[in-house]
Parts: structure tokens; sequence; C-alpha cells
């Protein structure tokens, strides 16, 4: 299970962009689940300014994190994007650190910060890279193994964060550490990668910009895309429903939920080093297929929670299925593009985008119409509808092939 751990360690380009993930991972823990309450709580935002906000700030990340991701197939050199996207993460978080205030806060969030979110489509392309010579069970296991490190970013960074500044009443010590983790990705990408890799990074056949967005555009991975971020979504749904289940339903606390939480994106972490693991025995398709479908009995079993100890019991199933749809459809979008890691990759700020939305949509119509409980039921049907969707145009394209 840990294999892979030793052929990242054992291939020095990898072993410094497995760090870069590292500290990429580490600026957004430190900064995203505190971005409500540093916005609305500290600088006095309103409710419907940090609405905006969010809305703006996720179409911008979406069409930057897309656009790099095809112009570095294109160019080649993801080095020199590396350079100049984490710089701007630098003055970004800093200028939130040094000027807090609303302005500064929403220029910086809005329309320099993006840039530095697609430094995780650029660095997980480059790794693609550097597992080119590799069979696809082990380059999947590696690149699995990458989105573990970033789940245990997520996990150390935000908690620490709370203890450190919990107690001080505000959390704009958080940008401030975001850009020395910015900082430290420009470090490394000045003076720790290589120009150009270990290996060719450049596609002459890549096809030009407008090309590679009308593939994009064509049906069956509209379909995929679709498909993809309804399995996905489950995810967010689940993540928005249970704390309110707990607490306004079951009489759980404030308290329960963040120990919930905290323990299931630890556990989450193994359970993503054993998906690595599977994926040089099973196809990728199988397992999120089994993992969607598994998520889907979760929701449903947390529809039937009349306790709080009920949520605490299904936190462990969630996590194993979790792990699956977090780490293994980076993989698969991959796989799609084999010479061209960018377009591939670039499809992971779109799902999340899609998620989002229809994460949203859902729990808006079942909160309306179902309550909390039989929102969770929306999830099931979520999952199906992708795991439909995914089948069935895998199979057609079997078909055609």
């Amino acid at each position: 299970m840990f294999s892979s751990f030793g052929q990242i360690a054992g291939r020095p380009q990898l072993l410094i962009l497995s760090l870069m993930i590292f500290a990429q991972g580490s600026a957004f823990g430190a900064t995203v689940p505190y971005l409500s309450v540093t916005a609305i709580g500290s600088l006095g935002m309103s409710d419907q300014s940090y609405s905006l906000l969010v809305l703006v700030s996720s179409v911008s990340a979406v069409t930057i994190s897309v656009s790099l991701g095809i112009l570095s197939d294109m160019l080649g050199n993801r080095r020199h994007m590396l350079i100049a996207m984490s710089a701007l993460g630098v003055v970004g978080y800093g200028a939130i650190y040094f000027f807090p205030s609303i302005p500064v806060f929403l220029g910086a969030t809005s329309l320099v910060v993006p840039f530095f979110y697609a430094t995780s489509s650029l660095l997980f392309a480059s790794a693609r890279l550097e597992t080119g010579d590799l069979d696809q069970g082990d380059a999947a296991a590696i690149n699995a193994t990458l989105r573990a490190i970033v789940s245990a970013a997520w996990v150390l960074t935000p908690a620490g964060l709370g203890l450190a500044l919990g107690a001080s009443g505000s959390m704009i010590g958080a940008w401030g550490l975001a850009s020395l983790f910015c900082l430290f990705i420009l470090i490394c990408a000045l003076f720790a990668l290589k120009p150009n890799g270990s290996r060719p990074v450049r596609d002459t056949k890549a096809p030009g910009f407008f090309a590679a967005l009308k593939e994009l555009a064509a049906p069956d991975m509209l379909i995929r895309m679709f498909s993809i971020a309804a399995i996905t979504s489950t995810l967010r749904l689940s993540s928005t429903i249970w704390p309110l289940i707990l607490t306004l339903k079951l009489g759980g606390k404030t308290a329960d939920v963040g120990l919930i939480a905290g323990m299931t994106a630890l556990t989450e972490i193994p359970f993503m080093l054993m998906w690595a693991h599977l994926l040089k025995r099973l196809s990728i398709i199988r397992i999120i297929v089994t993992a969607a479908l598994g998520y889907g009995g979760y929701m449903v079993a947390l529809s039937f929670a009349a306790a709080p100890w009920h949520i605490y019991a299904l936190a462990l199933p969630a996590a194993a299925f979790a792990a699956a749809l977090l780490a293994i459809p980076l993989n698969y979008f991959q796989d799609l593009f084999p010479g061209r890691p960018g377009l591939g990759t670039a499809f992971l700020p779109i799902n999340s985008f899609l998620g989002n939305g229809l994460n949203a949509a859902a729990f808006a119509i079942g909160s309306y119409f179902l309550g909390y409980s039989g929102t969770a039921w929306l999830g099931l049907i979520l999952a199906v509808l992708g795991v439909v969707g995914l089948l069935s145009v895998e199979r057609r394209v079997a078909r055609i092939a």
C-alpha cells in the first residue's frame, strides 16, 4: 500500500512536486475554512456581498485553471507558469494579511488569488509527466497518493491554525501563513524544479487553444463531466446536511460537528492509500462506480439517523467511499488525454464548479420540500444518475472502438 511513497521518494522531481502540493493544499486549508468567518465576522462584509464574492471567485478560478491547463500543454514549460502563479499567491494572500479591509479582500480573493488556484492543476499535470515511464496502474496510484497528501494538509493546517489563532478572535493571520506557503512554492519552482522537468513536457500534436475547448464541449465529454460532478456532488451535499441533522434534529452539539469532521478527514487518508493500491488491480471505472453507489447507500443511512451516535458510526463508511471519490476522478480525466496532462487536469476545477452548483440546487430543493433527512435521498439519486451516465458513455465509446 505504501509502495507509492517509495516511488515518490526515489524520484527527486516528483518528491519536490509532492512538497509543493502539500504547501498548496496547506494554503487552501489555511484560508478556505475561515473565509466566511473572516469576510463577514472580522471585516464586516454583508451576506449578499460575500455570496457574490464566492460566485465571482469560483468563476474566475475555473476559467483561469482551464485556460492555463490548455496553454501548459501547448507551451510545454509549466515551471514558468508555476513561478508566476505562486508569486501572485504571495501578493494576493499577503495583501489581505498586511492590509485587511473589504476592498482589498474583495480584489485579492476574486481577481488575484484565483490565479494561485491554478497551481493545483499545474502541479498535478507536472507530476503526471514525471510518471510517464510507469505503467498506468502505478502512475494512477502515485497520483492518488499525491491527492492524499492534499488531504493531509487539510487535516493538519486548519486544526493547527484553529489552536494558534482561535483565542485571538481574528483569523487574518491565516492569510499571512498562506502567503508563506506560496513563497515556498515559488522558491521550489525557481531553484528546485528543472526548467523542463525530467522528461519532455510538450506534446507537439496538441491542438490549439480553441480546438481543445471544443474537445471539452464534445457530447461524450459533457456527459462524463456532469456524471462525475453528480457523483462527487454527493460529498458536498453530505457535508452540508449532516451537521444540520446532527445539531438541529438530533440534539448534537457544535463540538460534535468539529470532532466528526476531523475524524472523517483523518480517516480518509489511509483509505485513499488503499484505493491507490487497488488501482493496480481494478479499473478506474469500477472503483468510481463502487464508491459512488457505496456513498449513495451512506446517504440513505444518514436519512435514518435517530441519535448523534449514528452520525459517529456512519463516519467510517463515509470516509471509506469518499476517499475514492476525492482521489480517483483526477486519474480518470487524465487518462482521457494521456499526452496532455494539462487538459486532463483542467477537469478538476470544472468538476468542482459543477459539483458545487448541483449541491446548491439539491440542497435548495430538498431542504424546502423534504427536510434535511429527506434531502439525503437526493444524494442517492445524484450518485445513481452519475453512475448511469458514466457507464452509458463508456459502453458507447467501447462499442464504437
